[in-house]
């Protein structure tokens, strides 16, 4: 019997999320715009994003197969592609059947390619390491990798490489990473994809013929506050409701660990979310929640199923009402900045107890 009691939910606003497509892919009208919904669409629900997106985009990009598959069993045709690539000499055949596309990172992976019975003829992209050093080929070895591919798939091959520091407008690294993956694709008359979120944001030059967006397709600007980001729309509105009130006295404390005492007569409300929720446990005291119009603030430590806070300045505040934690009211780079975490943590460690209630 399903039946939900809390009013605790994480509210996905799929109209947002169409519309921040639109602004980012008209920031990059000359490539495809592959919308990155791995790891449960950064926590919105892969399977429903695809399908409001899947009209509008040409491509999605998962992290690996296990990923695709529940994307095609939820009946998405678009094209996939698998940016871990395979983990084992299975997945190709997988891949090839279901028409993914497959990220090469490995000598392991080519050896899998060159072995199979069949050649594989699904579309192939070839990670160049430019500078991030966590998977590709060295850019030295990248001449010999593409000769031991057939005609057919150096026909179709993309090169592409991952951004280390795109967020940092004055930084020179991202240029010469760009400059380094370039320099390849123009000897060897391929396609390139490099930009990410951040890439496609602040480095229009490395648009090339696919990009990658991931964060700012969810309404979260991944440069901070730019005149740029602000047509973004947050996509998860995470909230809660109040489920109980107590009026404190000067010198009492609240919650494990007596770490927040009154220093005046005190409204606290109790608010039924909690890091079993994926709310971060060490958000510290002030961190802001949205109340009736409203900003309030935490105070003391997030338990497993609660947490608690100070409505004593707020008009009106009682049990029912709902409180946003982050979304179009309180945004979620506040949030992470009082855990000490950041935006990407947060919007995937929203738990699975926490319903996607689907609005748009």
């Amino acid at each position: 019997m399903n039946h939900t009691s809390r009013h605790t939910q994480a509210v996905i606003d799929l109209n947002a999320l169409v519309n921040n497509y639109q602004y980012i892919d008209s920031l990059a009208s000359n490539s495809n715009t592959i919308a990155v919904i791995k790891a449960d669409a950064y926590g919105h629900d892969a399977n429903k994003v695809a399908l409001a997106l899947s009209s509008e985009v040409n491509s999605f990009a998962v992290g690996f197969i296990d990923e695709a598959l529940t994307l095609r069993s939820a009946g998405i045709k678009n094209e996939i592609l698998i940016l871990e690539g395979a983990f084992n000499q299975t997945d190709l055949e997988i891949a090839r059947v279901n028409n993914f596309t497959l990220m090469i990172h490995s000598d392991y992976q080519l050896q899998w390619l060159k072995s199979t019975a069949a050649e594989f003829s699904g579309d192939i992209w070839l990670k160049v390491d430019t500078g991030m050093n966590r998977l590709g080929f060295p850019v030295e070895q990248v001449d010999s990798i593409i000769s031991q591919l057939s005609e057919e798939q150096r026909s179709k091959l993309v090169l592409c490489s991952h951004f280390s520091t795109a967020e940092q407008i004055k930084n020179t690294k991202p240029l010469a990473q760009l400059v380094a993956l370039k320099t390849l694709v123009s000897k060897h008359h391929c396609k390139f994809s490099m930009a990410n979120s951040a890439g496609i944001l602040n480095w229009p030059e490395s648009h090339g013929d696919h990009t990658r967006l991931g964060l700012a397709l969810y309404g979260v600007s991944p440069i901070g506050d730019s005149p740029i980001t602000q047509a973004l729309i947050p996509v998860m509105t995470l909230q809660a409701n109040i489920i109980a009130i107590h009026n404190i006295d000067v010198g009492e404390t609240v919650g494990y660990g007596d770490i927040w005492q009154a220093q005046r007569q005190t409204i606290i409300a109790t608010v039924a979310i909690g890091y079993a929720d994926g709310y971060p446990r060490n958000a510290k005291t002030g961190t802001p929640v949205f109340i009736n119009g409203e900003v309030a603030a935490l105070v003391g430590r997030v338990s497993m199923d609660m947490i608690t806070v100070d409505i004593t300045d707020l008009d009106n505040a009682k049990i029912g009402d709902t409180v946003e934690l982050w979304g179009k009211n309180i945004n979620i780079d506040i949030v992470a900045q009082y855990s000490e975490s950041i935006n990407y943590e947060l919007l995937t460690r929203v738990s699975k107890r926490v319903p996607k209630v689907i609005s748009g």
